[in-house]
């Protein structure tokens, strides 16, 4: 590897093998300039808060998701369903008429379109949060996902590995 660098990411084991090209730009820190309008996705999957927590359930098998918004008939967060929330209630027998709004909780942070990766990483991490809803005003009008900002390849100017943990 005559001329050539190679990088270790940050608690690497394996010290005899040499990293590629694109090992190491796994491990660039996205640019500073970028917001949060530029990862989430756009129109996400949700649920609205008068569905049943039958139609919930059948929404999530059938996206193969363990976490899903809950919006009212204009769009407003109302919170968060999580599965693991889903299988409790439905287990223990909750009543039929149960509803999305009954059981979605109050994420534990929101996003606005315009706030950094930087600190959406920041927060994802320190909250061990999957799923981050971005909204302009109450509106919901994407989501982050813990992989999109984390665990992509991302390109940058700037060697790092922040918050890998």
């Amino acid at each position: 590897m005559t001329g050539s660098a190679t990088f270790l990411p940050t608690g690497h084991r394996d010290l005899a093998r040499p990293v590629s090209t694109f090992d190491a730009a796994r491990w660039v820190d996205r640019p500073t300039g970028a917001v949060a309008r530029d990862v989430m996705n756009r129109d996400p999957d949700r649920v609205a808060g008068s569905d049943t927590l039958m139609e919930v359930a059948g929404t999530m098998r059938a996206l193969l998701v363990a976490f899903l918004p809950v919006c009212d008939q204009n769009g407003d967060l109302q919170g968060i369903i999580a599965l693991r929330d889903l299988h409790h209630a439905t287990g223990r027998g909750e009543p039929a008429g149960a509803t999305a709004a009954w059981l979605a909780r109050e994420p534990a942070a929101t996003i606005g379109v315009d706030d950094s990766v930087a600190h959406v990483r920041v927060l994802m991490a320190e909250q061990r949060m999957w799923l981050l809803p971005v909204l302009e005003r109450r509106r919901l009008v994407g989501v982050i996902y813990y992989g999109t900002v984390m665990a992509s390849p991302i390109r940058g100017n700037r060697l790092g590995c922040a918050l890998r943990r």
